[in-house]
């Protein structure tokens, strides 16, 4: 299969072109940025596009020449970057995305799969129950409100549109949104003394490659039942579980809690849903995923351990104040 990945530089981005890459699909990548490290990785396998996700002329013009079966619209800001600008939120993340689907729908393309998020049902049902593709979505957030305008807008053109509803993701390459998890991670393989601040909010763990592969797997899929695909994992964790998971990894790291709470300001973007019901992408496309917390852990640093000239860590990268 031939397919477009727009957003290919960036966290999920480039897991996406491996997994792809490795299964023997024509795979094209379109992105502003230069290749993360992920991405670099299979940067020789494919042919990749420079281009801006917010101009339709770049991104008619490559979905033109690739004539691609699918695209996989992962060009994205992220929340911490969308409260700070919420104008260029929209712009990217909603006008993006009717540029993506305009040109798909002019060029015949068969399929496109979105990346969406759990954060357009807010805080969930006021039970508590279960978050599943039933539940009513409640964004309350600017990154939100521009996830669940993305798949409004995938309902209302002539293409076959999927939204991928993944929660926290986690594990290499991630530079950019919520990455406090990140810094942990980094601060205790670098050797670097972290303080960090105590938070009652417990998020949904999905490791990198699990929600790659949903992408992937609802891309190659011959059939799409449903437009929307929730991807959870009920493998929840406060950030002082984190620290207790890397410590135990990495049992030299001097990563400790603060007395104090977390900074209001920090958590005003972080949603303390509950848990979620994945069964309609297992049902539907077989996906599961396979990595525990505590293999989540593991295997992220073991990539940091072995792949040392891809990342850096210094305390400007910290995401809460010092």
């Amino acid at each position: 299969m031939r397919v477009l990945v727009t957003g290919a530089s960036g966290f999920i981005g480039g897991h996406v072109l491996r997994l792809l890459t490795s299964t023997e699909n024509e795979v094209v990548g379109f992105d502003i940025a230069d290749p993360g490290p992920v991405a670099a990785s299979v940067h020789d396998e494919i042919q990749f596009i420079r281009g801006d996700v917010t101009d339709p002329v770049d991104v008619y013009n490559a979905i033109t020449a690739v004539n691609p079966e699918c695209v996989v619209h992962l060009a994205s800001l992220l929340v911490p970057d969308s409260r700070a600008n919420p104008r260029k939120a929209f712009d990217v993340n909603v006008g993006g995305t009717v540029n993506v689907l305009e040109a798909a729908r002019s060029n015949d393309v068969s399929r496109v799969v979105a990346g969406s998020s759990v954060n357009v049902y807010g805080n969930g049902a006021e039970n508590g129950e279960r978050i599943s593709e039933a539940t009513v979505r409640q964004p309350n957030t600017t990154y939100a409100m521009t996830k669940y305008a993305l798949e409004w807008l995938g309902s209302t053109f002539d293409v076959e549109f999927a939204a991928i509803e993944p929660v926290h993701g986690f594990g290499p390459d991630r530079v950019r949104g919520n990455s406090y998890d990140a810094a942990v991670v980094k601060a205790a393989v670098s050797g670097i003394p972290l303080e960090v601040p105590q938070t009652g909010i417990q998020d949904e763990f999905l490791y990198v490659e699990d929600s790659a592969r949903a992408f992937v797997t609802a891309a190659i899929t011959e059939t799409l039942s449903h437009d929307r695909y929730l991807v959870g994992t009920d493998q929840h964790a406060t950030l002082a579980e984190i620290v207790e998971f890397v410590s135990e990894v990495v049992p030299e790291a001097e990563i400790h809690l603060q007395e104090k709470p977390a900074d209001a300001t920090w958590e005003g973007d972080r949603n303390n849903h509950p848990p979620t019901d994945s069964s309609r992408i297992q049902d539907d496309l077989g996906w599961k995923p396979t990595y525990s917390l505590q293999e989540m852990v593991e295997a992220y640093v073991e990539w940091l351990i072995t792949n040392p000239e891809s990342w850096e860590f210094s305390r400007e990268d910290i995401p809460w104040k010092q």
